[in-house]
């Protein structure tokens, strides 16, 4: 079970906990992302992604995916690929959802691999997105001259999974039943005037 689902007592109070842990998660990554960028391709954005996808699923995975890239693109620059970038990282958080039930009984080397893969499925995406930008008949050579940067993206995803995912998985669990128990005791005093 969510933390989402736990708060659906109180609309006022559970737009306010999901407003701020969009924000909270958005900095998050968008600091992630903000701090590595002086490696190429190497930042633990595409892992926080699919540890928020895992954990709050697709939704919270998209919101967080969207306003990352555009705010952190304000810093590294704006252009035709920011629209590549969030369908990038919408099929790598659609994909992911599938596991959304299953990754905790999943052995933690395959979740590595998989996160590896998805650095070099980020960047066909891309790719094939720029493709109406660049020209189809040049996709190909386009697509190739990026590999290696797909490479070093599926090197950091695999080095950064093993510490962010079981760090994240844990956070996020006791920030929603810190939370949770807030809201309770707020309601039993509620309850008690």
């Amino acid at each position: 079970m969510t933390g989402q689902s736990k708060f659906n007592r109180s609309p006022v109070s559970g737009r306010t906990y999901a407003l701020t842990r969009i924000a909270l998660l958005t900095s998050l990554v968008s600091v992630g992302r903000l701090t590595f960028s002086f490696i190429p391709n190497v930042q633990p954005m595409t892992v926080l992604l699919i540890c928020i996808t895992f954990y709050y699923g697709w939704k919270m995975g998209l919101t967080v995916a969207l306003l990352s890239v555009l705010i952190t693109n304000l810093y590294l620059g704006m252009g035709p690929w920011t629209a590549a970038q969030i369908g990038g990282f919408a099929a790598l958080i659609l994909l992911s959802h599938m596991f959304k039930d299953s990754h905790q009984n999943t052995p933690l080397i395959f979740l590595q691999i998989y996160v590896a893969f998805l650095g070099i499925l980020y960047g066909l995406v891309v790719s094939v997105m720029q493709a109406p930008v660049i020209g189809w008949n040049i996709l190909l050579p386009y697509y190739l001259s990026g590999l290696g940067y797909d490479l070093l993206h599926a090197a950091g995803n695999a080095v950064f999974f093993p510490i962010l995912y079981p760090a994240c998985m844990r956070v996020f669990k006791m920030a929603d039943t810190s939370a949770f128990e807030k809201r309770s005791t707020q309601e039993k005093g509620e309850t008690n005037e």
